[in-house]
């Protein structure tokens, strides 16, 4: 007795709306990179909630003090510098204990930037600091002297 196999038919498709790129359409890029742009956002709110049991209020803080360094470089920018000079380390300490920190600060410059910006920083070891504290004084120095306080990392960008 030999029994007969059929091939499955083809797969129904649903009533679903075609989401294939069609060049009438437009490529819709801008409103994608919006939308990722604000989840991004919105989880790094999230995740820095979770992560540190920061207050909102805290957070608030942080988000006003920093916004006047935010456009002073993108998040890559910052990302590729702080990799640069310390592997993205935020504690990392050089060998000779000087330079500190994801953007290896020394302690006389983190002072006195600090002293300018955000005075509650004043006297607080670089290595030790907050990594939005770090990245935030980062871009306060960067829109004070550009790429001069890092002459070998700062031309990767």
């Amino acid at each position: 007795m030999q029994s007969a196999v059929t091939a499955p038919g083809p797969v129904q498709r649903q009533n679903r709306p075609d989401r294939r790129f069609r060049p009438d359409q437009g490529s819709g890029r801008p409103h994608r990179q919006r939308r990722r742009h604000v989840g991004l956002l919105v989880g790094i709110g999230l995740a820095l909630l979770a992560v540190t049991a920061c207050t909102p209020e805290q957070i608030a803080f942080v988000t006003a003090v920093s916004q006047p360094y935010e456009d002073v470089l993108s998040a890559d920018q910052l990302a590729a510098l702080r990799t640069c000079e310390s592997g993205g380390d935020y504690a990392i300490v050089d060998r000779t204990g000087s330079f500190r920190g994801a953007y290896q600060f020394n302690q006389h410059t983190w002072d006195d930037l600090a002293a300018r910006h955000f005075e509650w920083l004043v006297g607080v070891d670089p290595a030790e600091a907050d990594p939005w504290w770090q990245d935030v004084m980062a871009r306060a120095l960067y829109s004070e002297r550009g790429r001069q306080p890092w002459p070998v990392c700062g031309r990767r960008f």
